[in-house]
């Protein structure tokens, strides 16, 4: 996924010489503005968050997200903090007669063939979220495609074809699973969570406890840390201080903005915390990574 490479308002191909099944990752908190492509793209939200246009209408996507882009429709990600994304774009024809057998999985039809037909007329994109035992297996899949595209071993190709499939028949099963009983109330914990993220977001320079985040959502303390592990995979406060360090990331970039100012931007007062938590989630210690950002 990238700003480079738009014509006419579409992103081309990322590499004419692949073999039209590519993964990226998108790992960073800028915005990707308003494109589109001749390809399918599902979009799987491994870390962090962002907000999805689509048809004009905005969507917060969370940890376990996963989007559907049909070709020639325009989207694009709102992003506020540092989000991990990977995307799985592929042509139909690159799968040759898989395809058809493909269409012949219902899940699989109703996932990339019906569900977006019938977008026009509900205005709204489905998003199929992942619990956080099938989020680690699919991105296992996507990481294992990214290894094939980079080092082109002998066979390559029908190694990210099988993988393709593979990632494509468990997204069908999750589809169905979410439609045949839980997807409501799934789907309403999701949105939920949604809406805990971007309070978060929005207050990430506050002391921001547990219990004053589950009162804006209307939970006790002890049902949304629950709900919440439940539907990320981590605690709150493990996310809000991935939240606190990717954005003292962004903020260390900033030549006129010390280690200390930085600190008290994302909410943390106690410098000597600061960093021992920015080592353990960054690798290095503030000073080094303002030293790296330096030097480049």
């Amino acid at each position: 996924m990238s700003n480079k490479g738009i014509a006419d308002g579409y992103i081309t191909w990322p590499n004419p010489a692949d073999n039209f099944i590519k993964v990226m990752c998108w790992s960073d908190n800028r915005h990707v503005e308003t494109h589109r492509h001749e390809f399918i793209e599902i979009a799987f939200i491994a870390y962090g968050s962002c907000m999805h246009t689509y048809r004009g209408s905005n969507v917060k996507l969370i940890p376990g997200d996963v989007i559907v882009i049909t070709p020639h429709e325009e989207h694009s990600y709102r992003i506020s903090a540092k989000t991990v994304i990977y995307n799985c774009l592929f042509y139909p024809e690159a799968l040759a007669e898989d395809w058809n057998r493909l269409k012949n999985v219902k899940s699989v039809f109703d996932l990339l063939i019906v569900e977006p037909f019938y977008r026009s007329e509900s205005r709204q994109q489905e998003v199929l979220h992942l619990e956080p035992s099938e989020a680690a297996s699919l991105e296992t899949i996507l990481k294992n495609m990214l290894e094939e595209q980079e080092n082109k071993k002998p066979g390559f190709e029908l190694m990210q074809k099988s993988y393709l499939i593979n990632f494509l028949c468990q997204l069908g099963r999750t589809w169905e699973k979410q439609k045949t009983g839980s997807k409501a109330i799934y789907s309403g914990k999701r949105d939920i969570l949604a809406e805990a993220l971007q309070y978060i977001e929005n207050h990430i320079e506050s002391e921001l406890k547990v219990e004053e985040i589950a009162s804006k959502v209307f939970l006790s303390p002890n049902y949304f840390r629950k709900l919440f592990k439940e539907v990320t995979g981590i605690t709150p406060v493990e996310y809000i201080n991935r939240v606190r360090i990717s954005r003292a990331c962004a903020l260390l970039k900033e030549k006129n903005l010390t280690i200390t100012q930085v600190a008290g931007m994302v909410g943390i007062n106690d410098l000597n915390y600061f960093s021992r938590l920015f080592k353990s989630l960054a690798g290095c210690s503030p000073s080094e990574f303002k030293r790296k950002c330096e030097l480049y």
